[in-house]
């Protein structure tokens, strides 16, 4: 026998092959991808997220719990709801179901500026503002106009005087139009809307510089009407809305966007252009129109698109900006089988400090069986090439504001809150609806994650913000081989808990659980199951504290004594399972600040075979 081929050792047997086990370890730095759902999870890279619930992608890179919300100040005295807000001259203009106006100062001290006895005091002694669902707003020369659809228009001076729209030569309204949407556009106002029959395609222009001036006013008068339902190349020709883009003023219908120039004048003649058409994408709503530096954002029953101009020919055109996330919003946008409750109640707001585009869709037609308004939010900041979207959850805001200083202020029924701001120093709150709801005494809220009222303590007040942050399945680039988890590790900042669960080769969902039993008893329904409630199986699961939590027993008492692991501290966290794909789940419920930026784990690689 050839002993090279087969060495022996010294007790005459073949020594044997020594395998060493290698720690291996993959970190997740980049999250840059936000939210996505319409890409299978086991294609997914890891630096999108399946689910991403009131959690956002900061600027830092990171991914943190959302902003909370403050209780801001109440309207109840004067307003029986808010149907839309404005922020105007250092005020907060509120517009009431009811048909009346008040405004909110800097210390949250609410003022009637609108109702019937105060326009019963004008000249004429007209009716005040009907009954209203809808408003809308415009700053133009200085003052706010304010439309509703069903009356007159409104202006607001720098005094905050409120008074008719009106001809400042004739003194009178009977010429200015009765519609839902005004904007401001160059040297013009610009109304559209209006709920008369065969009006629904008139644009509204008045004269140059002046708001009060229309068609039918004494002269001078270069106010000018459109009717743009025949430039409509396909769907309705009902307007939807207005938005401003650069030198362009964006007429907005359900499958169709008409630019038009205004300042063109034929001799004395006003005669706006109109001599382009984008089809096959459109508006759903008037308020959820934004126009965002070089680009404008809105919502329609197909998704969420932008309009760019070319760089060099200066054509206006049109992109989907919600690829990623169009299952989702179709499906909010699905249960409003209303038109009305589309035009209505889909609102959207720009937060320039957080660079959010934020889309509010409610979850139902009518405004009072409505349990919450989804806020899909896209992150979008051009320079820092950030375009990313998250799922804000457990609101129901109708309108929204944002103030001279870059504060963001949301409404719900007759209350102002106000957002907690994301940086170092600012306004930070994490938690919702302090100053109006508080917890039970365990600190925990009701089902829907809303809480007692009136509060007892206002610093001890507020409601936890239920965060998701589901990872898509990862194979560590190797699909085939079997890989052995043995440590976890996060880079955090934050004091705050969260659950850790890892689910393994596609096992996600428990098969054998029947659903959930009844409230009241254990029973189920005839074919033996209960109602069908998703329960999740992971394999491992663990609760880690914050990388800035104090330890054990070194914070308040009642808090976290003896609770999780405290991520700030560099040992090793055992972490067993066999694997060959993996996907991370992380939760919990947020009333400090709680960030993530790396999650590591340590592994060794095995065979082909389970």
């Amino acid at each position: 026998m050839d002993t090279f081929l087969f060495p022996q050792g010294p007790d005459g047997k073949p020594p044997q092959v020594q395998r060493k086990n290698v720690l291996l370890d993959a970190t997740i730095r980049d999250f840059s991808g936000g939210w996505n759902v319409v890409d299978n999870d086991l294609n997914l890279d890891t630096k999108f997220s399946k689910l991403l619930e009131n959690m956002q992608r900061s600027i830092d890179g990171s991914n943190s719990v959302r902003p909370g919300t403050r209780l801001f100040a109440d309207t109840e005295d004067y307003l029986d709801e808010i149907i839309n807000c404005e922020y105007f001259n250092n005020f907060i203009v509120c517009v009431g179901a009811n048909g009346k106006l008040v405004k909110i100062d800097s210390s949250g001290i609410v003022t009637e500026i609108w109702n019937d006895n105060l326009a019963g005091a004008l000249p004429g002694a007209p009716s005040g503002w009907a009954t209203t669902v809808f408003a809308s707003f415009a700053q133009f020369n200085g003052s706010l106009i304010v439309c509703n659809g069903v009356n007159k228009p409104l202006i607001i001076d720098t005094s905050m005087n409120v008074t008719f729209l009106q001809d400042l030569a004739d003194k009178t309204n009977t010429n200015t139009p009765i519609a839902r949407f005004v904007v401001a556009h160059g040297r013009y106002l610009v109304m559209a809307g209006s709920l008369d029959d065969g009006l629904e395609d008139r644009l509204f222009i008045s004269a140059t510089d002046v708001g009060g001036t229309w068609v039918g006013d004494s002269a001078p008068n270069d106010a000018v009407n459109l009717d743009l339902g025949s430039r409509v190349p396909s769907g309705s020709n009902v307007i939807k809305g207005l938005g401003r883009f650069r030198d362009k003023i964006m007429v907005m219908f359900e499958n169709a966007i008409l630019p038009g120039t205004l300042g063109v004048f034929d001799g004395s003649d006003h005669t706006p252009t109109f001599d382009d058409a984008i089809e096959n994408v459109g508006a759903i709503s008037h308020r959820g129109i934004q126009t965002i530096g070089e680009d404008m954002l809105f919502g329609d029953v197909a998704g969420i698109s932008n309009v760019k101009r070319a760089l060099f020919t200066g054509n206006v055109s049109s992109s989907r900006a919600s690829q990623l996330i169009d299952p989702a919003y179709l499906f909010s946008v699905g249960n409003l089988a209303a038109t009305a409750a589309q035009e209505d109640r889909v609102w959207s707001l720009w937060d320039s400090q957080a660079n959010n585009f934020m889309v509010f869709v409610p979850d139902t037609d009518v405004a009072a069986d409505t349990t919450e308004t989804r806020c899909f939010v896209y992150k979008r900041n051009v320079k820092l090439k950030i375009a990313a979207w998250q799922d804000w959850r457990n609101w129901n805001f109708r309108s929204g504001c944002q103030s001279a200083l870059k504060r963001i202020f949301l409404t719900e029924g007759t209350q102002v809150y106000i957002l907690g701001e994301d940086y170092v120093g600012g306004d930070r709150v994490f938690k919702d609806y302090e100053g109006d709801q508080e917890m039970w005494d365990d600190d925990t809220p009701w089902s829907d994650y809303t809480g007692w009222n009136p509060v007892a303590d206002t610093a001890d007040s507020g409601v936890p913000i239920k965060f998701v942050w589901e990872l898509p399945w990862s194979d560590n680039k190797e699909r085939f081989l079997t890989k052995a988890s043995r440590y976890i590790g996060f880079d955090t900042v934050g004091d705050n808990r969260f659950l850790v669960e890892m689910f393994v080769d596609n096992i996600y969902k428990d098969r054998s659980d029947l659903g959930e039993d009844w409230v009241e008893d254990t029973l189920k329904w005839d074919d033996g199951l209960g109602w069908d409630v998703d329960v999740l199986d992971p394999t491992l699961s663990m609760v880690f504290e914050g990388g800035d939590a104090p330890g054990f027993g070194g914070d308040e008492f009642g808090e976290d004594f003896g609770g999780g692991r405290p991520t700030r501290l560099e040992k090793l966290f055992a972490w067993t399972a066999r694997y060959k794909i993996e996907k991370l789940r992380i939760s919990g419920d947020a009333t400090k600040e709680l960030k993530f930026i790396a999650i590591t784990l340590a592994y060794q690689r095995g065979s082909l075979r389970r």
